[in-house]
């Protein structure tokens, strides 16, 4: 592509008319990633400057290079110089690859909770529609087979308008798009726009990025200034906070709710440990939806997948059938089971909300004790450390508190963190710093008709200890203890028979 042709929309400079003429192969705003022939977009950011990079892009090949601040480049190096190079790159991902958005059928989900099980939802209902669908989310980017791991919730600007290509090449006409405050923050999806904004619940998280919950609920709310001329904002009517940006939005705005009078309602809700049944009312009429997702929370965000679908105008069956064939989401309550007498549970419940929502449900369902095996990651927000304790305590008959991602905390200081809201106020409790054993403790120590939930780290497979990133994924733990037991019992098996033999 002609760099002229990339830099449309933008105000520049360059040094010579004719540098504007010039072939560019790629663009990247990581000067490792800067190949032969390619534009490198120096953006700062908090800690960095990025002209400190100019130098390596150079060297890898980059042909031109843009800033908006005074830099110096190798003779024979194109400098553009522009007022926002954040701006900048998000006009040039646009225009290199060719506004794919447009393409697409662009669904953002954003919310402290439930955004991922939304995007799942999504995605089976579309493809029960005979459609194909495509995922951007914390667990994977995915789309025509293809599932790349997520780094991040939502990727960077120029990854993310790259994935929604290769999605639009490839026949998808869904995008679900998981859509994070860091993201609505810095930017990252600006340039794409949204067919249907969709906005699930908020609670407290991340107030280490955002310092105060009314800048969080603030960057979520940016989500509806990426909406299409015609697009549609779907608020959770359940959640006064996000049903108090009704009246703010300009465009056509959706409500749903299981509690609230809402546009579009969960009716004669039925709950079991099985999953939940219930009729949807709809402004075009009514439908029933059977899902094995368990709990209430679930029943709003299937509510939520129903209501983004049939606002783009998916028929009422293909909804049903796309939730009804959702077994579950990985790591969000996902049975681990090996034959054993007691339920275990994985989720990837991390503020109080989703650990209350989890436990309520579970307490209800539990034929004797609920065990929660639970901790706290490092290096982030710190006020959530004891309100998640509390919500252990309170819903839990047993609780376990344990290492999650300390990353460059010490484990113990984020467990004195989490016993500070209930030293004193409960005793149902042991500090088990090594996940492994803590995991090992709550197996071993479990009767029949109990209930453990092991939560924090869900779909996860690594645990993060200072700057080392090691695999550890909760679920294969919980297999390797759960079989050790087994075959265990078949030694002590075999030993009886040999006794009685001799």
């Amino acid at each position: 592509m002609l760099l002229k042709d990339m830099l449309k929309g933008i105000g520049y400079k360059v040094s010579s008319a004719l540098d504007k003429d010039v072939e560019v192969s790629a663009v990247c705003d990581d000067s490792r990633k800067a190949s032969p022939g390619s534009l490198f977009v120096a953006v700062s950011g908090h800690h960095r400057d990025g002209r400190d990079f100019v130098r390596e892009a150079v060297s890898k090949g980059a042909v031109a290079i843009v800033s908006d601040r005074d830099f110096s480049v190798p003779e024979g190096i194109i400098k553009v110089s522009v007022p926002d190079a954040r701006a900048a790159l998000t006009a040039i991902a646009g225009n290199f690859y060719g506004n794919p958005s447009a393409e697409l059928k662009t669904i953002g989900i954003t919310g402290t909770n439930g955004k991922t099980t939304v995007t799942y939802l999504i995605e089976a209902i579309a493809e029960a529609s005979g459609a194909r669908a495509g995922v951007v989310g914390t667990i994977n980017y995915r789309f025509g087979g293809i599932s790349i791991p997520a780094k991040n919730t939502t990727p960077g600007v120029l990854d993310l308008q790259r994935l929604l290509r290769e999605m639009a090449e490839t026949g998808v006409k869904y995008a679900a798009v998981e859509v994070s405050s860091h993201a609505l923050d810095q930017g990252r999806v600006s340039g794409v726009g949204l067919d249907v904004g969709l906005f699930t619940n908020i609670t407290s998280d991340h107030l280490d990025y955002h310092k105060t919950s009314s800048e969080y609920f603030k960057a979520k709310s940016k989500l509806f200034d990426h909406l299409k001329d015609g697009g549609c904002a779907i608020l959770n009517y359940d959640d006064e906070k996000v049903r108090s940006l009704e009246g703010s939005i300009k465009a056509k705005t959706l409500t749903y709710g299981t509690k609230e009078v809402a546009d579009i309602m969960a009716l004669g809700v039925k709950l079991s440990p099985e999953g939940s049944t219930f009729e949807v009312s709809t402004p075009a009429g009514k439908f029933c939806i059977k899902t094995r997702l368990i709990g209430m929370h679930n029943v709003s965000n299937c509510l939520a997948a129903a209501a983004a679908m049939h606002v783009l105008g998916v028929d009422d069956k293909a909804i049903s059938k796309g939730i009804a064939s959702v077994a579950f989401i990985p790591g969000r309550l996902e049975p681990v089971d090996e034959g054993q007498p007691f339920k275990v549970l994985v989720d990837y419940a991390h503020t109080e909300d989703a650990l209350n929502n989890v436990l309520s449900i579970l307490k209800d369902i539990a034929g004797r004790r609920v065990w929660t095996v639970f901790g706290c990651g490092g290096d982030r927000d710190r006020s959530k450390r004891p309100l998640m304790g509390l919500a252990a305590c309170k819903f839990s008959d047993r609780v376990i508190v344990t290492s999650d991602n300390p990353r460059n905390e010490e484990p113990m200081g984020i467990i004195r963190d989490i016993e500070s809201g209930i030293k004193g106020k409960f005793s149902n409790y042991d500090i088990v710093p090594d996940r492994r054993e803590a995991i090992r403790k709550a197996v071993s120590s479990a009767m029949k008709g109990d209930i453990i939930l092991i939560a924090g780290k869900g779909h996860e497979d690594y645990q993060i200890i200072k700057d080392k990133v090691m695999h550890f994924d909760d679920r294969e733990v919980v297999r390797e203890i759960l079989n050790e037991g087994k075959r265990d019992s078949q030694s002590l098996a075999r030993e009886a028979l040999i006794g009685r033999s001799e």
